[in-house]
């Protein structure tokens, strides 16, 4: 047998894609630039030949993951059916939290392995984020890493992630407090189109990615965390306003949205974010970082400090290994 084993790591959405006009390709209404992370990460192994084909995650077979999985060995076969190997997926640190992004690195990381499995050689991640969003549109930013832009584009080949800045444009430190809630995300996907507002939310998102990337590309953080959470709220109020006034807010996001303004009004560069779930991320600055987790601590949650992260990677090549 042969082995593969890749990393990725989760991604921050700085401004959030929100809703698919086409969920076959997982094309976005509009475009998304978000930042990886380097404290939240998956790893994948693909073993090659192996009798129990798909997607396994703590050991576990996974049919939603290897369906989604499916797309994008179609893609890279160029239709052609792959059989006989398996991946087996981990999340690092293992939480059980909604809105950190693990599907984002998961996609990103087992499509770096299937190219591997199946292409070969030194891919252009640019080209694969194509591939990548047929998993996850989230899998695209976190496949090429840094601070990333999803082109919504027309089609599907104009629909790409690209890296236009990494921690030497900007050295963001974020800090994640990881909260839980039973809600999937494609349900949040779907619920936001039925919202009144969601026209607007398009063109708001739209505009927002341009004022971000200029802001990042400019080092210019309490722009960019302005525009973050200006983006939040945005996200989560179409998503209250849709048909089932989904809630994805907790009593504990509000509370630690609350002591991030409460930071700020101390002097800390602090700004809070979030995805489509409960949990919060705070962007702050090396020198305030430290001040941050000691208050998000007191408060008796979890924090997990982070840099910007890279591009997903390929750690173990191909070892044979015995069948036994």
């Amino acid at each position: 047998m042969r082995r593969y084993t890749a990393r990725a790591t989760t991604m921050q959405a700085l401004v959030k894609y929100h809703g698919l006009r086409d969920w076959k390709l997982r094309l976005p209404y509009h475009d998304s630039i978000s930042v990886n992370t380097t404290s939240m990460t998956t790893k994948a192994t693909l073993t090659d030949p192996w009798s129990r084909h798909g997607v396994y995650i703590e050991g576990r077979y996974s049919e939603s993951a290897t369906r989604r999985l499916d797309p994008v060995i179609e893609r890279l076969t160029g239709g052609m059916t792959e059989e006989g190997f398996r991946i087996d997926s981990t999340n690092l640190p293992r939480l059980s939290a909604k809105g950190l992004g693990y599907s984002s690195s998961a996609g990103a990381a087992l499509t770096l392995l299937c190219y591997r499995r199946v292409v070969g050689g030194e891919p252009d991640l640019e080209k694969l984020s194509r591939v990548a969003r047929l998993f996850a549109a989230s899998a695209a930013r976190s496949l090429v890493g840094g601070f990333s832009r999803l082109y919504a584009g027309e089609s599907d080949d104009s629909s790409y992630a690209s890296r236009f800045a990494d921690e030497k444009t900007m050295d963001l430190r974020m800090v994640i407090v990881p909260l839980p809630l039973k809600v999937r995300t494609e349900d949040a996907h779907r619920e936001v189109e039925t919202s009144p507002f969601f026209e607007a939310r398009i063109r708001s998102a739209q505009k927002r990615c341009e004022e971000m990337e200029k802001a990042i590309l400019g080092g210019d953080l309490k722009r960019v965390g302005e525009l973050t959470e200006q983006d939040t709220l945005e996200l989560h109020a179409i998503t209250m306003t849709g048909a089932d006034r989904l809630l994805l807010m907790s009593e504990d996001s509000i509370r630690i949205i609350r002591k991030v303004r409460e930071m700020r009004t101390d002097g800390l560069e602090a700004f809070f974010s979030m995805q489509t779930g409960p949990t919060v991320y705070i962007n702050t600055s090396e020198r305030h970082i430290e001040r941050v987790v000691r208050s998000v601590s007191r408060l008796g949650y979890r924090a997990y400090p982070s840099r910007v992260g890279g591009e997903a990677r390929v750690t173990t090549e191909p070892t044979n290994v015995n069948n036994s």
